[in-house]
Protein backbone atom coordinates (compact mmCIF):
# COMPACT_ATOMS: atom_id res chain seq x y z
CA UNK A 1 0.00 0.00 0.00
CA UNK A 2 1.43 3.43 -0.94
CA UNK A 3 2.57 5.58 1.97
CA UNK A 4 4.28 8.92 2.47
CA UNK A 5 6.26 10.67 5.15
CA UNK A 6 7.19 14.35 5.34
CA UNK A 7 10.25 15.39 7.32
CA UNK A 8 10.27 19.06 8.36
CA UNK A 9 13.11 21.08 9.85
CA UNK A 10 13.07 24.64 11.13
CA UNK A 11 16.32 25.97 9.69
CA UNK A 12 15.59 29.65 10.36
CA UNK A 13 18.27 30.00 13.01
CA UNK A 14 20.99 28.81 10.63
CA UNK A 15 19.59 30.55 7.56
CA UNK A 16 19.22 33.92 9.27
CA UNK A 17 22.18 33.76 11.66
CA UNK A 18 24.79 35.40 9.47
CA UNK A 19 24.01 36.27 5.89
CA UNK A 20 27.72 36.59 5.12
CA UNK A 21 28.78 33.31 6.73
CA UNK A 22 30.44 30.69 4.54
CA UNK A 23 28.87 27.26 4.21
CA UNK A 24 30.68 24.84 6.57
CA UNK A 25 33.07 22.76 4.48
CA UNK A 26 32.31 19.52 6.32
CA UNK A 27 28.62 19.86 5.43
CA UNK A 28 29.24 20.75 1.80
CA UNK A 29 31.51 17.69 1.57
CA UNK A 30 28.47 15.45 2.09
CA UNK A 31 26.98 16.58 -1.22
CA UNK A 32 27.65 15.15 -4.67
CA UNK A 33 29.96 17.01 -7.07
CA UNK A 34 27.03 18.42 -9.07
CA UNK A 35 25.29 19.54 -5.87
CA UNK A 36 28.43 21.28 -4.66
CA UNK A 37 28.72 23.02 -8.02
CA UNK A 38 25.16 24.28 -7.72
CA UNK A 39 25.70 25.30 -4.10
CA UNK A 40 28.66 27.46 -5.12
CA UNK A 41 26.51 29.22 -7.72
CA UNK A 42 24.07 30.77 -5.25
CA UNK A 43 24.59 34.50 -4.83
CA UNK A 44 22.58 34.78 -1.61
CA UNK A 45 23.85 33.03 1.51
CA UNK A 46 20.35 32.29 2.92
CA UNK A 47 19.34 30.51 -0.28
CA UNK A 48 22.56 28.50 -0.30
CA UNK A 49 21.90 27.51 3.30
CA UNK A 50 18.35 26.38 2.49
CA UNK A 51 19.67 24.31 -0.41
CA UNK A 52 22.27 22.67 1.82
CA UNK A 53 19.79 21.88 4.60
CA UNK A 54 17.35 20.47 2.06
CA UNK A 55 19.94 18.08 0.66
CA UNK A 56 21.04 16.98 4.13
CA UNK A 57 17.42 16.41 5.13
CA UNK A 58 16.85 14.44 1.92
CA UNK A 59 19.72 12.09 2.73
CA UNK A 60 18.48 11.63 6.28
CA UNK A 61 14.94 10.88 5.03
CA UNK A 62 16.07 8.43 2.36
CA UNK A 63 18.33 6.56 4.76
CA UNK A 64 15.42 6.20 7.17
CA UNK A 65 13.05 5.02 4.43
CA UNK A 66 15.36 2.67 2.54
CA UNK A 67 17.89 1.50 5.13
CA UNK A 68 20.51 2.56 2.60
CA UNK A 69 23.89 4.00 3.58
CA UNK A 70 24.90 7.60 3.01
CA UNK A 71 27.55 6.67 0.46
CA UNK A 72 24.93 4.74 -1.53
CA UNK A 73 22.85 7.87 -2.21
CA UNK A 74 23.79 9.41 -5.55
CA UNK A 75 22.42 12.79 -6.63
CA UNK A 76 22.74 14.25 -10.12
CA UNK A 77 21.65 17.86 -10.63
CA UNK A 78 19.60 18.84 -13.68
CA UNK A 79 19.26 22.57 -14.39
CA UNK A 80 15.60 23.54 -14.21
CA UNK A 81 14.46 20.11 -13.01
CA UNK A 82 14.43 18.04 -9.85
CA UNK A 83 17.66 16.06 -9.38
CA UNK A 84 18.02 12.41 -10.33
CA UNK A 85 18.46 10.38 -7.15
CA UNK A 86 19.68 6.80 -6.91
CA UNK A 87 20.12 4.55 -3.90
CA UNK A 88 22.67 1.76 -4.31
CA UNK A 89 22.49 2.35 -8.05
CA UNK A 90 18.68 2.00 -8.21
CA UNK A 91 16.56 4.95 -9.26
CA UNK A 92 14.61 6.53 -6.40
CA UNK A 93 11.34 6.50 -8.37
CA UNK A 94 8.80 5.40 -5.80
CA UNK A 95 8.83 1.82 -7.08
CA UNK A 96 12.07 0.00 -6.30
CA UNK A 97 13.31 2.80 -4.05
CA UNK A 98 11.45 5.64 -2.28
CA UNK A 99 10.66 8.76 -4.29
CA UNK A 100 11.54 12.16 -2.87
CA UNK A 101 10.40 15.78 -3.18
CA UNK A 102 11.79 18.94 -1.56
CA UNK A 103 10.49 22.41 -0.74
CA UNK A 104 11.62 25.38 1.34
CA UNK A 105 10.21 28.70 2.49
CA UNK A 106 11.86 31.36 4.68
CA UNK A 107 14.07 28.88 6.50
CA UNK A 108 11.54 26.06 6.77
CA UNK A 109 12.60 22.92 4.87
CA UNK A 110 10.52 19.86 4.02
CA UNK A 111 11.46 16.58 2.39
CA UNK A 112 8.58 14.25 1.48
CA UNK A 113 9.28 10.58 0.77
CA UNK A 114 6.88 8.35 -1.17
CA UNK A 115 6.89 4.59 -0.87
CA UNK A 116 5.06 2.98 -3.79
CA UNK A 117 3.96 6.36 -5.09
CA UNK A 118 5.16 9.47 -6.88
CA UNK A 119 5.44 12.42 -4.50
CA UNK A 120 5.18 16.19 -4.58
CA UNK A 121 5.43 18.64 -1.69
CA UNK A 122 5.19 22.37 -1.08
CA UNK A 123 5.71 24.42 2.06
CA UNK A 124 4.94 28.11 2.42
CA UNK A 125 5.73 30.35 5.38
CA UNK A 126 3.39 33.37 5.25
CA UNK A 127 4.94 36.83 4.99
CA UNK A 128 3.13 39.78 6.56
CA UNK A 129 2.06 42.38 4.02
CA UNK A 130 2.35 40.07 1.03
CA UNK A 131 -0.03 41.05 -1.79
CA UNK A 132 -1.92 37.78 -2.02
CA UNK A 133 -4.64 39.19 -4.28
CA UNK A 134 -2.13 40.10 -6.99
CA UNK A 135 -0.38 36.75 -6.67
CA UNK A 136 -3.71 34.97 -6.99
CA UNK A 137 -4.58 36.88 -10.16
CA UNK A 138 -1.35 35.73 -11.78
CA UNK A 139 -1.27 32.14 -10.48
CA UNK A 140 -4.86 30.88 -10.30
CA UNK A 141 -7.43 29.94 -12.93
CA UNK A 142 -10.82 31.69 -13.13
CA UNK A 143 -12.45 28.73 -11.37
CA UNK A 144 -9.85 28.81 -8.61
CA UNK A 145 -10.28 32.56 -8.19
CA UNK A 146 -14.04 32.07 -7.91
CA UNK A 147 -13.53 29.44 -5.21
CA UNK A 148 -11.09 31.68 -3.37
CA UNK A 149 -13.53 34.59 -3.44
CA UNK A 150 -16.14 32.48 -1.67
CA UNK A 151 -13.88 31.60 1.26
CA UNK A 152 -14.63 33.51 4.49
CA UNK A 153 -15.10 36.85 2.79
CA UNK A 154 -15.22 38.75 6.09
CA UNK A 155 -12.24 37.04 7.78
CA UNK A 156 -8.76 38.02 6.58
CA UNK A 157 -6.99 35.14 8.35
CA UNK A 158 -9.35 32.56 6.85
CA UNK A 159 -8.87 34.06 3.39
CA UNK A 160 -5.12 33.83 3.81
CA UNK A 161 -5.41 30.19 4.87
CA UNK A 162 -7.52 29.46 1.78
CA UNK A 163 -4.96 31.16 -0.47
CA UNK A 164 -2.05 29.11 0.88
CA UNK A 165 -4.08 25.91 0.84
CA UNK A 166 -4.70 26.40 -2.88
CA UNK A 167 -1.19 27.65 -3.64
CA UNK A 168 0.52 24.72 -1.89
CA UNK A 169 -1.86 22.23 -3.49
CA UNK A 170 -1.06 23.48 -7.00
CA UNK A 171 2.69 23.36 -6.38
CA UNK A 172 2.61 19.91 -4.79
CA UNK A 173 0.40 18.46 -7.53
CA UNK A 174 2.62 19.92 -10.25
CA UNK A 175 5.67 18.20 -8.73
CA UNK A 176 3.73 14.96 -8.30
CA UNK A 177 2.57 14.90 -11.93
CA UNK A 178 6.03 15.81 -13.24
CA UNK A 179 7.54 12.97 -11.22
CA UNK A 180 4.89 10.48 -12.34
CA UNK A 181 5.32 11.57 -15.95
CA UNK A 182 9.04 10.80 -15.84
CA UNK A 183 8.45 7.23 -14.71
CA UNK A 184 6.17 5.26 -17.03
CA UNK A 185 5.36 2.53 -14.50
CA UNK A 186 3.92 5.15 -12.17
CA UNK A 187 2.26 7.23 -14.87
CA UNK A 188 0.38 4.19 -16.15
CA UNK A 189 -1.27 3.51 -12.80
CA UNK A 190 -4.89 4.68 -12.64
CA UNK A 191 -4.95 5.55 -8.93
CA UNK A 192 -5.74 9.28 -8.53
CA UNK A 193 -3.56 11.35 -6.20
CA UNK A 194 -4.55 12.52 -2.74
CA UNK A 195 -3.77 15.95 -1.29
CA UNK A 196 -2.75 16.03 2.36
CA UNK A 197 -2.90 19.53 3.86
CA UNK A 198 -1.35 20.75 7.10
CA UNK A 199 -1.67 24.16 8.74
CA UNK A 200 0.90 24.87 11.42
CA UNK A 201 1.57 28.13 13.30
CA UNK A 202 4.53 29.05 11.06
CA UNK A 203 3.77 27.37 7.74
CA UNK A 204 1.29 25.76 5.35
CA UNK A 205 2.16 22.35 3.89
CA UNK A 206 0.70 20.14 1.18
CA UNK A 207 1.79 16.66 0.07
CA UNK A 208 0.45 15.11 -3.13
CA UNK A 209 0.77 11.33 -3.48
CA UNK A 210 -1.23 8.14 -3.90
CA UNK A 211 -1.07 7.49 -0.17
CA UNK A 212 -4.47 7.49 1.52
CA UNK A 213 -5.00 9.80 4.49
CA UNK A 214 -4.21 7.08 7.02
CA UNK A 215 -0.97 6.22 5.22
CA UNK A 216 0.66 9.64 5.56
CA UNK A 217 2.72 10.95 8.46
CA UNK A 218 4.64 14.14 9.12
CA UNK A 219 7.58 14.42 11.48
CA UNK A 220 9.64 17.40 12.57
CA UNK A 221 13.34 16.99 13.22
CA UNK A 222 15.24 19.57 15.23
CA UNK A 223 17.97 21.48 13.38
CA UNK A 224 20.45 20.43 16.05
CA UNK A 225 19.54 16.76 15.55
CA UNK A 226 19.97 17.02 11.77
CA UNK A 227 23.36 18.68 12.11
CA UNK A 228 24.42 16.18 14.77
CA UNK A 229 23.47 13.38 12.37
CA UNK A 230 26.07 14.71 9.92
CA UNK A 231 28.91 14.58 12.43
CA UNK A 232 31.60 12.10 11.52
CA UNK A 233 30.18 11.36 8.09
CA UNK A 234 32.52 11.66 5.14
CA UNK A 235 32.04 12.81 1.58
CA UNK A 236 29.24 11.11 -0.34
CA UNK A 237 31.37 11.21 -3.49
Amino acid sequence: MPSSLAWIVDGRRMVQADRRAAIPAHLAALLSPSERSRLQGFQRAPRACEFLLGRLLMRHALMQASAGRLEEIEVEERPGYAPIVRIAGVLADGVAQPAVSLSHSRGWIVCAVGMGTPIGVDIEAPLAGRDLATLAEHAFTPAELAWLAQQAQDQAEAREDAFYRLWCAKEAEYKYRHHAGEHHALAAASVPPTLHHERQPHYHLCICSRAEAGQHRSKEIALEALLEWTEGRGSSG
